[in-house]
């Protein structure tokens, strides 16, 4: 009987053990993925906001980071279409349009990510990534000069630049 019961405690104590170790690993794969970021506080709350990562590996950061992406822009396209219904500046509502061809061609572009992860093809995932980059980053330099960009619309595009980052520092991860 005692042979049993320290048989039960081991296995317990085991099982713990593992548990805890896949729990910090996990914990120490975002750490290390949101560390080669330029804005790590930003990658870490997307990443540790989302239930889905606390059993992630690193293609499972790479999905949820596509997901989170892909919501972010089409909220930034809904806030651009927006701007545009309500400016009354010809210039500004010819930059919101530009915009919104921007941010749509981001759509896009993130869209085709998943079977780049899917088949393994991490330089295609790259690639691809950094072409969603240039919807926000084109629609902010359509205001470099008057009239001055929304600032909320800057900070989403802000925002958007370091969220595909996060797919970008995972895409070089995957490649070793």
């Amino acid at each position: 009987m005692a042979l049993t019961y320290i048989s039960v405690s081991f296995l317990i104590v085991s099982l713990l053990s593992i548990f805890f170790t896949l729990t910090s690993v996990r914990a120490d794969l975002i750490n290390d993925v949101c560390s080669k970021t330029q804005k790590p506080a930003i990658c870490l709350s997307a990443l540790k906001g989302d239930p889905r990562s606390k059993n992630a590996n690193l293609e499972g950061l790479a999905t949820i980071s596509i997901d989170i992406s892909l919501k972010n822009m089409q909220s930034g396209r809904d806030l651009v279409n927006s701007l545009r219904k309500q400016a009354t500046d010809p210039k500004l509502k010819t930059r919101y349009h530009s915009c919104l061809e921007n941010y749509n061609d981001s759509i896009d572009d993130l869209k085709e990510l998943p079977p780049f992860l899917k088949s393994k093809d991490y330089l295609g995932l790259n690639v691809h990534a950094s072409a969603a980059l240039n919807g926000p980053t084109t629609c902010d330099d359509n205001f470099s000069s008057s009239p001055a960009e929304a600032p909320q619309l800057k900070a989403a595009s802000d925002k958007l630049v370091e969220l595909i980052e996060i797919i970008l520092v995972i895409s070089i991860l995957l490649r070793g």
